[in-house]
């Protein structure tokens, strides 16, 4: 019991010191995320735009979802794709990986980071929210769904703007500009 209190404490310092330092020296400002949920799995690759105005070490947490219909998270994936690196968690935990990025000369970082997560249930969701950490919206955001051409989603928690079907699957986008999520993506969905 102490074991498990003493690491929830600090991964909430973790967080707090984390917005804390992403409110100074980083700035999120755009993504392009492609899900797909596959079997019973959702997957998620996301490629995630950063300014840093510093050249020192930062630290960041990575969310997921938790929900008694989401299982774990698995084969977590971070590249920097300015640096050409490959970044190690630091941490791993079922709400979130704790990273450490290096800031470099040109004050862009591109880091690409993918996951895979167990679904209990037909339901998947990605996190959206956690935008509001940052103090602004993001400049540019686009998104999309693949799924087989036999499922269905019964619910969106935020509508497609479009859709196509082609002979295999179905693929849903979402593009937005000066976005700020006042919820997160959850889809729900039949076999």
């Amino acid at each position: 019991m102490y074991t498990m209190l003493s690491k929830r404490i600090v991964f909430i310092a973790l967080v707090f010191t984390i917005e804390s330092l992403s409110a100074q020296n980083l700035s999120f400002y755009k993504e392009n995320i492609t899900m797909k949920i596959e079997g019973d799995y959702f997957y998620v690759t996301g490629l995630y735009y950063l300014q840093y105005s510093g050249q020192e070490m930062s630290t960041l947490v990575y969310p997921y979802p938790i929900d008694a219909q989401y299982g774990e998270v698995d084969s977590v994936k971070i590249y920097d794709l300015s640096s050409n690196e490959y970044i190690e968690p630091v941490y791993n935990k079922k709400s979130g990986t704790v990273f450490i990025i290096q800031g470099n000369s040109t004050g862009g970082i591109i880091l690409q980071i993918s996951y895979r997560q167990k679904l209990l249930a037909n339901k998947a969701e990605y996190i959206l929210t956690s935008t509001i950490t940052w103090g602004k919206p993001l400049d540019k955001a686009d998104y999309q769904l693949i799924i087989p051409k036999d499922y269905t989603i019964v619910n969106f928690s935020i509508p497609p703007d479009e859709s196509i079907i082609n002979d295999k699957e179905k693929v849903y986008y979402w593009s937005k500009e000066y976005y700020m999520p006042d919820r997160n993506m959850v889809f729900e969905f039949v076999k």
